[in-house]
């Protein structure tokens, strides 16, 4: 798998248990998992940023956060 298919499978990953988190069985997710998901998700962006572009590592994240379930 390439590093850019990585980062885009975690990205993913972690925008769906970001959802589950505000969403699941526990819908009062803490301050603090969803500011670490975020954390996560931001490294995950800049990391995805130097391989393709600004432009296209916003898409992607746009992208999952948009999608109401992950990608298969």
């Amino acid at each position: 798998m390439s590093e850019i298919a990585r980062l885009k499978q975690q990205i993913e990953l972690e925008t769906s248990a970001m959802r589950l988190a505000m969403t699941g069985f526990r819908t009062s997710a803490s301050h603090e998992i969803i500011n670490h998901q975020m954390d996560r998700l931001g490294q995950q962006y800049e990391q995805l940023e130097g391989l393709i572009g600004e432009q296209a590592a916003i898409e992607t994240v746009i992208a999952a956060l948009g999608r109401k379930e992950p990608c298969p």
